[in-house]
């Protein structure tokens, strides 16, 4: 499907710098974070408005301008000379508050007024001017101790202190920004327990950052703090432990170089700045800064030493968090590379869809209720730059940006996967760098293919495969007339079942030869397929039933035995190749075999 019109906006990011832009999202505002940048928010206001701007922290609704503070002393006791007047100074600033949004400004300046409030009808009349959005106004007060303290809250612009005790528990907001300059950058956010927490500058690698709840762009606090208040704390253990992603599991992790700590709130409460949250370190694997993916209660990593991809998941026999390598039993996919970029497909195959940084794909299937897992190899005619799923019409759509040769030249093209759930085989897609063609009449030529100049390409042509096409002009011809048409590169999908390790009665038949017959697989919706010992050897897999001849078979569910000449050897494995632009899904393999003497 083409692109009938394309839309562009500014990035405050330099193309190097997008792999080591961290995100998280909340509706219709990404939060963006790089440690070289100011914090900053992409805003999508419409199909075709989206903006960019510096997060500005702080509340949204400004203190009162002006604040005056009025004595008001009929009572100097002059009866006695005075002996008991004794007049303070007392200071005061005013907060306002919009109860819809739930968010206080930070106080107003100060005013201060003389005044023994002791004494029987003297008092401190308040007023200040009003601000747009205010419901509501809070009013501090400072005696000579110097803090102020809550002492009432009114709906008009005007507050009488008679001698009223300030709350010194409750006190006004102060603000703070610990991201205003060069150095103090986070490199690292994400969404826990209703705030944003950010993670890692230059200044203070292992630092960690919770803005005040229900309010991400707010770092304010007051002293002493509150339990709604932002908060800072530090991942320390015996080494330098640089925060390179945080992680909103069933607790907050901490995946820094050296270790993964776990960040509960106090007697494994909320986490809230008072009382101060536990930062505890559960293992010492580091973790590189690739965005960790969390599946469930599962999070997938790769570490910061080594090639290999783990799992951090919560055990009960040691209750804490235990790490596994998933990639263990396929080390050929890892060995002296990195995954540079990965995202999850959930529905409807459940696969981590993992870009090395040679280019290659890789797929990760992960059933984990039925422990289920598996690595594959996906060879793309191509280079591969970057994965991300998007929830599309019920399923996860698969986008990937590649970069293929084409007429000698490099391009950068923006690719989706087929979707996985079509009904009609006609349009199932299952090849590279296709395009698909509904017409309401047969065609004989297909167009629009300049992204496959000069190319050898196949295609599907209302189910049936045609092979040996070269793109001229940016166009194929067909052998025959069809309506239902994708045109793209070849895709060969291959399995090998792993070798047979038969039981003898003496033990393990592993080392011993085997002798192999015919096999027998158990397929659903599939066609077309070809199976055999070997890659050189394959034979047809005939699934067609009662359909007439000159037809496309129906899809088959079923069992198919293939016949394989008799074979001698040590490992006995069956190759299933899918070499057509058609569906292939195996469920299960049966070999026929004996041990050999």
């Amino acid at each position: 499907m083409g692109v009938a019109r394309l839309y562009k906006v500014g990035s405050p990011y330099n193309a190097v710098e997008l792999p080591s832009v961290d995100y998280a999202q909340s509706f219709d505002t990404m939060y963006l974070v790089h440690i070289d940048h100011p914090v900053g928010k992409l805003t999508r206001q419409s199909h075709t408005s989206w903006l960019f701007s510096d997060v500005g922290f702080g509340p949204k609704i400004d203190p009162p301008a002006t604040v005056t503070a009025t004595a008001t002393n009929p009572n100097t006791d002059s009866a006695n000379s005075g002996n008991a007047y004794f007049p303070q100074p007392f200071q005061y600033v005013v907060s306002a508050i919009n109860e819809s949004s739930g968010q206080e400004s930070r106080a107003s300046s100060a005013s201060s007024a003389t005044n023994d409030l002791s004494l029987k009808r003297n008092a401190n009349g308040i007023v200040w001017s009003a601000v747009a959005d205010a419901s509501l106004y809070r009013i501090y007060k400072a005696t000579n101790t110097g803090a102020f303290g809550y002492i009432g809250e009114t709906q008009s612009l005007s507050f009488t202190d008679d001698n009223i005790n300030p709350d010194l528990s409750d006190a006004p907001i102060i603000g703070d920004n610990p991201f205003a300059a060069p150095g103090d950058y986070p490199s690292s956010i994400c969404f826990f327990e209703q705030r944003a927490f950010f993670g890692r500058t230059r200044n203070r690698p292992n630092a960690i950052y919770g803005s005040r709840s229900a309010d991400f762009e707010n770092m304010d606090h007051a002293r002493p703090l509150k339990g709604d208040d932002a908060l800072s704390l530090a991942a320390t253990s015996g080494k330098v432990n640089a925060v390179n992603q945080l992680i909103p599991a069933n607790n907050l992790l901490a995946l820094t170089s050296d270790s993964v700590f776990q960040i509960v709130g106090a007697n494994d409460d909320y986490i809230s700045p008072s009382p101060p949250p536990k930062v505890r370190r559960q293992n010492g694997r580091g973790a590189s800064d690739l965005k960790a993916l969390l599946i469930d209660s599962v999070t997938f990593f790769q570490p910061n030493i080594g090639t290999e991809v783990r799992t951090l998941g919560f055990s009960f026999e040691i209750d804490g968090l235990t790490s596994n390598d998933i990639s263990i039993f396929s080390p050929q996919f890892f060995l002296n590379h990195r995954i540079v970029s990965w995202c999850y497909a959930e529905e409807p195959l459940s696969v981590i869809w993992a870009v090395r940084d040679d280019g290659h794909l890789l797929a990760f299937t992960w059933q984990q209720e039925q422990q289920v897992w598996g690595w594959t190899e996906m060879v793309v005619d191509g280079f591969v730059v970057s994965v991300a799923a998007v929830p599309e019409r019920g399923e996860d759509r698969v986008y990937l940006i590649i970069r293929r040769t084409i007429g000698g030249v490099d391009r950068y093209y923006v690719e989706q996967m087929g979707s996985s759930k079509w009904t009609d085989t006609k349009r199932a897609i299952y090849l590279d760098c296709a395009r698909a063609y509904a017409f309401t009449s047969p065609v004989m030529t297909v167009d629009k293919l300049d992204h496959l100049e000069g190319r050898s390409v196949w295609a599907l042509a209302d189910g049936f495969t045609v092979k040996g096409l070269t793109v001229i002009n940016g166009s194929v011809a067909l052998p025959n007339a069809a309506s239902i048409i994708t045109v793209g590169l070849p895709m060969v999908a291959t399995a090998e079942t792993m070798p047979l390790n038969l039981q003898r009665p003496d033990g393990s038949g592993l080392g011993t030869k085997q002798t192999t017959g015919r096999a027998h697989l158990r397929v659903v919706d599939t066609l077309g397929i070809t199976a055999g010992r070997s890659e050189a050897t394959q034979e047809p897999v005939v699934t067609r039933e009662d359909e007439p001849l000159g037809t496309q078979a129906d899809l088959f569910t079923g069992v198919v035995r293939i016949e394989m000449d008799q074979q001698v050897g040590f490992d006995t494995t069956v190759v299933i190749q899918q070499s057509n632009p058609l569906p292939m899904r195996v469920t299960a393999a049966y070999l026929e075999a004996s041990g050999a003497r």
